[in-house]
């Protein structure tokens, strides 16, 4: 399993960020002038890119790097059958050892440095930054520094995202199923009785201008949210565990509900809580796998009829005497759903 950690070069001198501004455009040029030559000669497979004579004052080596990344953007567009040429438009350069090496320094004030080497005009460059709480954790818990790396530039600064890779453990064969039901109102509720989360924040992103700095603090505030809640689900004794398998929930949704509630529910994060348990899971040998999401929230879990007057808000009650969290219903279902019914034999395990 690969696990992606970024560090901060804000720490450099102006001068050498520039130096990295300036070989970051250059690299942008050169693979927009592969992806013409790629698509002029129709070449949308391979590994390599026939012709790399591309006048630059980069190396020839980061020419390369160009190059393959520019195969990559251009077979990328062909798998989405997208017939109009692409363009990079994105300040961001993938590498490897050749180019970037990342060193440890606990004497000193920059306790990480990023060297950048064999890139053009003689340009060696060593970047400082600081470690924190995540790259800590990968660096103490026996991953290995991959040699890849991405080096990125945005609005909100230069960034260079660091991969490791561990082996993942065994599947578990012994412990309980489990599921969760994924909700905007509470984001998680599982068959358990947990609820974890709720909607304050969406009613916070919907009160700020789009785009402003609050607006972005309330969606990295949305987004660290997400995080804790998935840390509190407990998962200890548990060797599989069932999730609804939720896509394009908020496609098209524009002039079929409130304008207010959408505004709202377009910064729901539903596909965020996927993916961060799925590499919860990933980590701790648990089974993860997303099942059909139909009637999981009309059906009753006591005696299986399926009534979508039973569901009244938060409450959902059944003629068989079942009276619970509507939601907390739903997660019963998903279980029901994921360990006892054949359907499951054609859901899948997310990665």
């Amino acid at each position: 399993m690969i696990r992606k950690s970024t560090v901060n070069l804000k720490y450099a001198n102006a001068g050498k960020l520039q130096k990295v501004h300036t070989t970051a455009i250059e690299y942008q040029r050169v693979i927009n002038l592969f992806i013409d030559s790629l698509w002029k000669q129709k070449q949308f497979s391979g590994k390599f890119v026939k012709n790399t004579a591309v006048e630059s004052w980069l190396s020839a080596r980061l020419r390369q790097a160009a190059a393959k990344q520019a195969l990559a953007i251009v077979k990328s567009q062909r798998k989405k059958k997208k017939k109009s040429k692409p363009k990079f438009n994105k300040l961001v350069m993938e590498l490897d050892s050749r180019f970037v090496t990342v060193t440890q320094d606990l004497e000193n004030t920059f306790d990480v440095w990023v060297h950048l080497a064999c890139i053009g005009n003689r340009i060696i460059l060593n970047l400082p930054s600081r470690k924190h709480t995540h790259i800590n954790k990968l660096i103490g818990d026996e991953w290995l520094l991959k040699g890849s790396t991405r080096l990125r530039i945005t609005d909100k600064g230069c960034f260079i995202d660091l991969f490791f890779q561990k082996k993942p453990p065994a599947i578990k064969s012994e412990g309980k199923p489990k599921a969760i039901d994924i909700g905007y109102k509470k984001l998680i509720v599982s068959s358990d009785g947990e609820f974890l989360g709720d909607n304050k924040i969406y009613e916070k992103i919907a009160g700020k201008k789009q785009g402003s700095k609050a607006f972005k603090r309330a969606l990295t505030e949305r987004d660290n949210l997400v995080n804790a809640s998935c840390n509190l689900l407990d998962l200890k004794g548990v060797k599989v565990l069932y999730a609804e398998d939720l896509k394009n929930v908020k496609h098209k949704s524009k002039g079929k509900i409130r304008k207010t509630f959408n505004n709202k529910l377009q910064r729901w994060a539903y596909p965020k809580v996927l993916r961060k348990l799925t590499l919860t899971c990933e980590e701790r040998g648990i089974l993860f796998i997303k099942v059909p999401p139909e009637y999981t929230s009309q059906r009753c879990c006591g005696c299986g009829v399926i009534c979508k007057s039973n569901r009244k808000g938060e409450i959902y009650k059944c003629a068989c005497g079942i009276l619970m969290d509507a939601d907390e219903n739903a997660a019963k279902n998903i279980l029901h759903l994921g360990a006892y019914s054949p359907q499951v034999s054609y859901s899948k395990q997310v990665v």
